[in-house]
């Protein structure tokens, strides 16, 4: 099929083993600026497969999607492909790791999932005394939490009685600009958040 895949395959069966997928909240497919799915229905339920995730396109998990689909997307976005924050390093060096870190396949011991998760969830989590912004926005009966950090980069979670967990995490160019833009918006889950 498409290069790559059956690493990204390999890596989600040891994730969905050590149940790092339940660290990440649900997900569209379909991109919420360019309104069409970012990964075909074919990859969305081959990779949820793969992960033992009974889902139904285009909802499922976050970290299947952005991580593992997002590696494989054509569809052009206005920021770009969204593979680009895996492998062009602007968002690994932000968060204060190597520009390799995301890469699929670049790690013999560690998966990409795991990888984006170890720098993620502590920042999601404990945002930095440094952080640019904290902005806890409840949604209906769910409490969204979006922390964008001074280094350029947003981490953006749910928490909908069960504790934190993930949605997406991706660079930003200007973190004050994005961060008074973001606290302007009203309440809504954002950046692809969805609820199962």
């Amino acid at each position: 099929m498409t290069e790559g895949l059956e690493t990204a395959l390999r890596c989600l069966r040891d994730d969905a083993r050590t149940g790092r997928l339940d660290l990440w909240a649900h997900s569209t497919a379909v991109d919420e600026i360019v309104g069409a799915p970012i990964i075909d229905r074919t990859l969305f339920d081959r990779l949820h497969e793969t992960a033992g995730i009974d889902a139904e396109f285009p909802i499922g998990n976050a970290g299947v999607i952005h991580v593992y689909g997002y590696c494989f997307s054509d569809v052009l976005t206005p920021y770009g492909y969204k593979r680009d924050r895996w492998n062009d390093g602007v968002l690994a060096q932000a968060l204060g790791l190597r520009a390799s870190a995301f890469r699929l396949g670049d790690s013999p011991d560690e998966t990409p999932l795991q990888r984006v998760t170890d720098a993620a969830l502590p920042i999601l989590q404990r945002p930095p005394a440094d952080a640019v912004a904290v902005l806890d926005v409840p949604v209906g009966d769910v409490r969204t939490r979006a922390v964008v950090t001074a280094a350029g980069a947003l981490c953006y979670g749910l928490d909908a009685g069960d504790g934190m967990r993930l949605v997406t995490l991706f660079p930003v160019a200007d973190p004050h600009a994005f961060a008074r833009e973001a606290a302007s918006e009203p309440p809504r889950l954002r950046w692809n958040a969805a609820l199962p």
